[in-house]
């Protein structure tokens, strides 16, 4: 297969300037910023467990045949709740899991935002198969790199997260239970938080150093990405300049973006992206600092700032609606 070229179909959108609206649902409201705060009431347990040919086992376009489809139920507290969808398959001989996106819980007024990723990731992972070579290099951070694995078999950096990643014991034994065990080796986890937290420039020197130079490299930056910053921060050390804020419901958005500016303009340069919550209103995040600006974490993703000053050499070759939720760059080297 061909690596992708901007201008293919499917496989070419450019990066649309302007602020970036999603429909970020439950899912982002419990583990965006500010963090979830994992206390003695979080709790979770496997609700259900599916096996190919059961009643409502979905079909799911992959590279790979499940074995199973676990559900998890997790909350805080009395109201906050969500489900996790988690698939086993077998890859070379070993068997692994990646929490996908299913849209099939009830409807409700709101629209299903679940439903609403499941399409965008089918959408962006079918574009992975079509126009990228089957040696390519996928860096993302590890549950994304868990989607593009069991969905297009691409090679990815790094698929398995640590326990260092996360703060408290509850947390820990969540993403234990999710995601099977922790990788036993925490080198590249924490070589990618590097990365992430660093320069953008200096972050791309260091991986022409560590990347194969004969293989094709590409970037998957997904807006729940902001949702995994306490991790970058724990693995690399380095505390980030991001910032949550929720704006209610409103009927004037014109009014309601202006008011996020003005937010934004409070701390740092303005630089800002927001994010529609069905239902809620607008969660809009900014950046506090030139230096965290500047970091690779926040070039691959679509603040304002950084659709106006892109990093030299890393080229957009798909980008999803709603606001560019999910970002593929390549690696021109």
């Amino acid at each position: 297969m061909e690596s992708s070229k901007v201008g293919r179909p499917g496989f070419g959108l450019k990066t649309v300037l302007g602020a970036a609206l999603i429909l970020a649902g439950l899912g982002i409201a419990l583990f965006g910023v500010p963090p979830w705060p994992y206390q003695h009431d979080l709790s979770f347990k496997q609700v259900e467990e599916l096996k190919p040919g059961d009643p409502g086992f979905p079909t799911l376009n992959a590279s790979y045949p499940a074995e199973s489809l676990r559900r998890y139920r997790v909350t805080q507290g009395e109201t906050a709740s969500l489900t996790l969808d988690v698939v086993r398959y077998r890859k070379d001989g070993d068997t692994r899991s990646a929490i996908i996106h299913l849209g099939d819980e009830p409807s409700s007024s709101a629209p299903n935002s679940k439903k609403i990723r499941q399409e965008l990731w089918t959408s962006a992972m079918e574009a992975v198969n079509k126009h990228t070579d089957e040696k390519a290099l996928f860096l993302s951070w590890w549950d994304d790199a868990q989607r593009i694995d069991f969905s297009t078999g691409r090679n990815t950096w790094t698929r398995v997260p640590t326990a260092a990643a996360f703060g408290g014991d509850p947390e820990k034994r969540l993403w234990e239970a999710v995601t099977g065990p922790y990788a036993a080796d925490e080198t590249r986890l924490r070589q990618l938080a590097n990365w992430l937290a660093m320069d953008a420039g200096a972050a791309l020197a260091e991986m022409a150093k560590a990347l194969p130079a004969d293989t094709p490299v590409y970037f998957l930056a997904c807006l729940d990405d902001l949702a995994r910053v306490s991790e970058v921060e724990r693995l690399s050390g380095k505390k980030l300049g991001f910032e949550a804020a929720l704006f209610p419901a409103s009927g004037d958005m014109h009014g309601q973006i202006a008011a996020v500016k003005r937010w934004a303009g409070e701390k740092g340069s303005g630089n800002y992206l927001v994010q529609q919550i069905p239902g809620q209103g607008i969660r809009a995040w900014r950046i506090t600092d030139a230096a965290t600006e500047n970091t690779l974490l926040a070039k691959l993703l679509p603040f304002t700032g950084s659709l106006a000053n892109p990093v030299p050499g890393l080229e957009t070759v798909y980008q999803s609606p709603w606001g560019g939720y999910l970002t593929i760059f390549q690696w021109q080297r």
